[in-house]
Parts: C-alpha cells; structure tokens; sequence
C-alpha cells in the first residue's frame, strides 16, 4: 500500500502547479512498483482537507484559452488511468477543486469532519464536461445540480446516505479501517481489478458498443483472460485454498 499526503497545511492543502507536478511523480513510482492500493489523505488533526486549486493557477481569460481542460485535470486523470486502487481518506473539509480530487479517487472513505462544497457558481467559474461528469458519477443529476446551483456545503451523513462516501468512519477509527479495506483489495487479483477499473471510467464517457469495440479493451480483455491469475483463482477455488496472484 502506498501513501500520499496532502502537506500544504498553512494554505488549507490548497493545491499549486509543483503540488499537482509533485503527486504525478509520485504517481508514476507507485505504477512502476506496482502498487496496488493508494490512500490519500491529509496530516491529522487538519480542519480543512484540501481547498482545491488556488485561485491564482486558475485559468486567465487574458491569456488562456478556454479551458476545456487545465492544470489540475492531469492529476484527476492520472488518477483516474491508474492500475491499482486510490482511496480517498478524508478527516475534514473539500471545496471546489478538492471535490474533484475526490471524486476521481476510486473509493471515499471519511469521518465526520469531512464536508463537500462545489463551488464554481460562487466565481462564475466555467465547468468543462469532465468536471461536470465527474459529479454525476457519484450522485443523480437532481443532487449534481443542487450541489453546482447552491454551492452548499454537504455534510458527512448526508455525504454516506447519498452514496458519495463509501464508509463513514469515526475519526479515531478512520486509519485502521482505511488500512483494513486496502489490505482487503490487495487480497484480490490485481489484473481483474485494473480491467474493472478502467471499464468503470469508460462506461462514464463512452456507450457499451464503443467500449465492446475499442481495440485496447478487447487486448486487456483477452490478457487477463489468458493470465496467470485467472488460472491460480479457478485452481485455488476447488482447493479451497487462498490463490497467490501475481498481476499477470
């Protein structure tokens, strides 16, 4: 299991052009050690998880185009096309861009203090389809869109009941059960869970026929099929012994 740790506390883990540099490094060491499962989360007792992008790396109408994608959408994809599993640690308040951070996070773990508030209407602040669809992947488009027209902020219990988080977790208890759930993951076939995972993110952006079409899904498909884990989990099953899986 890796780790990754927001460490910008005296800016409210507001997020900059060397962070977001600095995360796809990491993110490029833990493919090459094939990492299985990534926790994100902020140093402990923090009150605000991440303040998401700080309003000077946003886009210039001066300058820039307009922004159908921009600094902080390298990471959210990185995120995103990463083979193993990252889980959102949460132990305090997202706004705006952090939201976004989360949301490309695969599973969202958080305690009480955690909160969300997507906050583009409150700058004007013009949503591409991506950001936009991130949202609708975690709550219905009624949600999405009370959650884009107020700017509210949306509290942990409600957060649970609407399915945006996964678990919610006392904060004394949020690192056990975090570390628990990933060793969990890191029990099942690595192979199997990447090809899940990316099929998830296509069916988000694609129809059923283009994903059953595309060449590179068919390739993962057949690779897995034709893997070492998949031999190991059909022989340990009858066995009734623990397959040994090996990502290939």
């Amino acid at each position: 299991m890796g780790v990754m740790w927001l460490d910008n506390d005296k800016k409210s883990n507001s997020l900059n052009l060397k962070m977001i540099d600095e995360m796809m490094e990491a993110f490029d060491e833990f493919e090459k050690s094939r990492t299985r499962v990534v926790v994100i989360r902020s140093n402990p007792g923090v009150s605000v998880w991440c303040a998401g992008l700080r309003i000077d790396q946003l886009p210039d109408p001066a300058k820039d185009p307009v922004p159908y994608e921009y600094s902080l959408e390298k990471i959210l994809k990185r995120i995103e096309s990463f083979p193993g599993v990252v889980i959102a640690m949460i132990d305090g308040s997202v706004w705006g861009g952090g939201c976004e951070l989360v949301f490309s996070c695969d599973i969202l773990v958080g305690s009480p203090k955690a909160s969300f508030a997507i906050t583009p209407a409150k700058i004007s602040a013009p949503y591409n389809p991506n950001q936009v669809n991130r949202v609708l992947q975690r709550v219905g488009s009624n949600i999405a869109m009370e959650l884009f027209f107020t700017a509210d902020v949306m509290h942990a219990q409600r957060a649970e009941k609407l399915g945006i988080l996964n678990h919610l977790v006392a904060t004394e208890k949020l690192k056990k059960f975090t570390q628990t759930l990933a060793r969990r993951i890191t029990n099942n076939a690595p192979l199997a869970i990447s090809l899940i995972k990316t099929q998830v993110h296509q069916l988000a952006t694609q129809t059923v026929e283009q994903i059953t079409q595309d060449k590179n899904n068919r390739e993962f498909v057949k690779r897995v099929f034709l893997s070492h884990d998949f031999k190991e989990g059909k022989q340990a099953f009858p066995e009734k012994r623990k397959p040994v899986f090996k990502g290939k």
